[in-house]
C-alpha cells in the first residue's frame, strides 16, 4: 500500500524526524494536530492542521482535537469498497502517542487526591484514532509505538513509499495490545480508587510488558523473561541492581519471598530464603542485630541464600555478610561504606529500592487454565487469637508466638516454625506429614528452644492428632500456635494440659503450596 496522506497526533515528539524524513523523500502529505503540526513545522517540514478538514480547532480546552466525522471518514473509508467522493482526506498512515497517563498514575503517590489531574490525563481521541486506523489496517498504517519509527521509516524506503499487507496486520496487532495495555491501567487506577483492588472480577484483564529476557527459567532447558503488570509501581522489576550478575529466573522467585517476610516486620528485620522457603529471619533493635539472628537460625542452610534486609544495609551489617557467600542481597538502601565493603564480592548481586506490599492478586497457572486468589500478606488479627488450655502463655512466649506466627505463613505446607520472640530456631515445610515437618523443625532446632527462657512453635494447619504434641513436650517448648479446627482438638488439648503446654488457637489457617 503506497502512503500518499498521514494524520500524526503525538504527546511525545521524541524521534519523529525519523520518519518525517522519509514521508518527506516520498511527497507524502502530513496533518497533524495543533501541537503536533507546529512542532512538525518548527523542525523543518511541511505540514497541515487537522482543523483544514474539520473546520474546527479543538474545543474544551484541547478535550476534543481529532473527534470528527470527517477526520475518521478519512481512516476509516476502505479505497476500493466505499463511495470516498466526499471525504476530503484518505489517509493511509496514522501516528499516534497518547496521553501518558501511565507515567502520572506511577509517579502517584496518592491517586485520590491526584483524581482530577489523572483523569485529565486520560486520552480519548488518540484511542479512538488508534482503534479505527488499526481496524481498517488493509488501507491503514498505525504507528503506536515511537521506537518503530525508525523500523517503519526503513522498511518504507525499502518498498518505495509503501507498507507491506504483512507488516500492516504486525502493526494493526501491537496498536491493539497498545490500547488494551493503556486501558488496563486505567481500570487499575479505578479499582485503587474504588479500594478494589483485590476483587476477583468476572473477566481478568492483566497486561504484562516485558522488562527484560532471562539468561533462562527455573532450568537452563527452560526459557524465561520478566514482565511488568502495567501501571504497577514499586514492583520487583523496578528494583536496581547495583552490583554482581543479571538476576534469574530463581533469583526472582527467592527474592520475592525475602522481602515479604522482611516488609512484614515494622522493627529491623532480615530474612534468608532458599528455594522460596525461609532458613531464617531475624528481629532486632538494629538491622545487623537482626541479620546475626536470622543467620544463626541455621548457617548451613543459608549457605548461597538470598537476604532481605527492611533497613538500609550498614557498614556493621556488611562486614558480617561479607565473609559469607550469598547470591543476592536485598535491602532499600546501602550506605556509602557498605558498599565499598561488599564490592570485593563481585558475584553478590546487590539490590536496592522501594517495593510495597499491598492488596494485589495472586494467579497460579494451570494446564491450560489460571487459579486467582487474593494474596495472603494482610496481617491477622491478633485481639481474635483464643488460649485454649489452662496454662497461660508467659510474656515471652506470647512475643515468640507473635514473632512465628508471622514467619509460618511464608513456609510450605506443612509448615512448622520454632521460635524465640526475636528469631527462628527450627524451620520446616513441605512435608507430607505433620508430625515428620514437627520432628525436623525440632531437629533444626539444635534443642536448644528449651532454654531460651520462651519459645514457640508455630503451625500453619492444626493437628490432627496428639502424638506432634507428645514431641513438642518432650523438647521443652511449651507454647503452641495453631489455626485449630480440627474434630480432634479436644485431644489435643488436652494432651497439651496433660504436658503443662499453652496452646493458641489463631482461628486462620495460612497455607502456602
Amino acid at each position: 500500500m503506497k502512503i500518499e496522506n498521514a494524520l500524526i497526533s503525538l504527546y511525545n515528539k521524541e524521534g519523529i524526524e525519523d520518519l518525517l524524513e522519509i514521508l518527506k523523500k516520498y511527497s507524502v502529505n502530513i496533518y497533524a494536530t495543533s501541537s503536533t503540526a507546529k512542532y512538525v513545522k518548527e523542525t523543518g517540514y511541511d505540514v497541515h492542521q487537522t482543523e483544514e478538514i474539520t473546520g474546527i480547532s479543538e474545543i474544551l480546552g484541547g478535550r476534543v482535537k481529532t473527534l470528527n466525522t470527517d477526520l475518521f471518514a478519512g481512516i476509516l473509508a476502505r479505497k476500493d469498497k466505499d463511495d470516498t467522493s466526499k471525504i476530503k482526506v484518505l489517509f493511509d498512515l496514522v501516528v499516534v502517542d497518547l496521553y501518558p497517563f501511565e507515567e502520572y498514575f506511577k509517579n502517584s503517590k496518592n491517586p485520590k487526591e491526584d483524581l482530577d489531574e489523572l483523569i485529565e490525563k486520560i486520552d480519548i481521541g488518540g484511542v479512538s484514532l488508534i482503534r479505527a486506523a488499526a481496524k481498517n489496517f488493509k488501507y491503514v498504517g498505525i504507528i503506536v509505538d515511537k521506537n518503530d519509527y525508525k523500523t517503519i521509516a526503513k522498511h518504507i524506503d525499502e518498498n518505495e513509499g509503501s507498507i507491506t499487507d504483512y507488516t500492516l496486520s504486525l502493526l494493526a496487532q501491537k496498536a491493539f495490545n497498545r490500547v488494551i495495555e493503556y486501558d488496563s491501567t486505567i481500570f487499575k487506577f479505578f479499582s485503587i480508587i474504588n479500594e478494589n483492588e483485590s476483587m476477583l472480577p468476572n473477566s481478568l484483564n492483566l497486561i504484562l510488558k516485558k522488562k527484560s529476557d532471562l539468561r533462562y527459567g527455573e532450568n537452563p532447558h527452560q526459557k524465561g523473561s520478566l514482565y511488568v503488570v502495567s501501571g504497577c509501581k514499586n514492583s520487583l522489576a523496578d528494583l536496581k541492581v547495583i552490583q554482581g550478575k543479571e538476576m534469574s529466573f530463581n533469583n526472582y522467585l527467592d527474592l520475592d519471598a525475602a522481602i515479604n517476610i522482611s516488609l512484614s516486620f515494622e522493627m529491623p528485620a532480615c530474612s534468608i530464603i532458599k528455594h522460596c522457603n525461609p532458613c531464617g529471619v531475624g528481629v532486632g533493635d538494629i538491622i545487623s542485630d537482626a541479620f546475626q539472628y536470622a543467620h544463626i537460625s541455621d548457617p548451613k542452610s543459608a549457605f548461597g541464600g538470598i537476604i532481605a534486609l527492611n533497613r538500609q544495609c550498614d557498614e556493621e551489617t556488611a562486614e558480617m555478610i561479607s565473609p559469607l557467600f550469598m547470591e543476592v542481597l536485598y535491602a532499600p538502601s546501602f550506605s556509602e561504606n557498605s558498599l565499598k565493603i561488599l564490592s570485593k564480592k563481585k558475584n553478590l548481586r546487590i539490590v536496592e529500592g522501594d517495593v510495597e506490599i499491598k492488596k494485589e492478586i495472586e494467579l497460579r497457572s494451570l494446564s491450560g487454565c489460571y487459579l486467582a486468589q487474593n494474596k495472603d500478606n494482610l496481617q491477622d488479627n491478633t485481639s481474635f487469637f483464643q488460649v485454649v488450655t489452662e496454662k497461660q502463655p508467659t510474656e515471652k512466649e506470647w512475643a515468640a508466638i507473635y514473632f512465628g506466627w508471622k514467619v509460618v505463613r511464608f513456609v510450605k505446607s506443612n509448615a512448622i516454625v520454632v521460635a524465640t520472640p526475636n528469631r527462628t530456631m527450627g524451620i520446616c515445610g513441605g512435608q507430607t506429614s505433620r508430625v515428620d515437618a514437627v520432628e525436623i523443625a525440632l531437629k533444626r532446632s539444635g534443642g536448644m528452644a528449651a532454654y531460651t527462657g520462651g519459645s514457640a512453635l508455630a503451625s500453619d494447619g492444626f493437628f490432627p492428632f496428639r502424638d506432634s504434641i507428645d514431641i513438642i513436650a518432650k523438647e521443652g517448648i511449651y507454647a503452641i500456635v495453631q489455626p485449630g479446627g480440627s474434630i480432634k482438638d479436644k485431644e489435643v488439648i488436652e494432651a497439651c494440659n496433660e504436658h503443662g503446654i499453652s496452646m493458641v488457637f489463631t482461628n486462620v489457617r495460612h497455607f502456602k503450596h
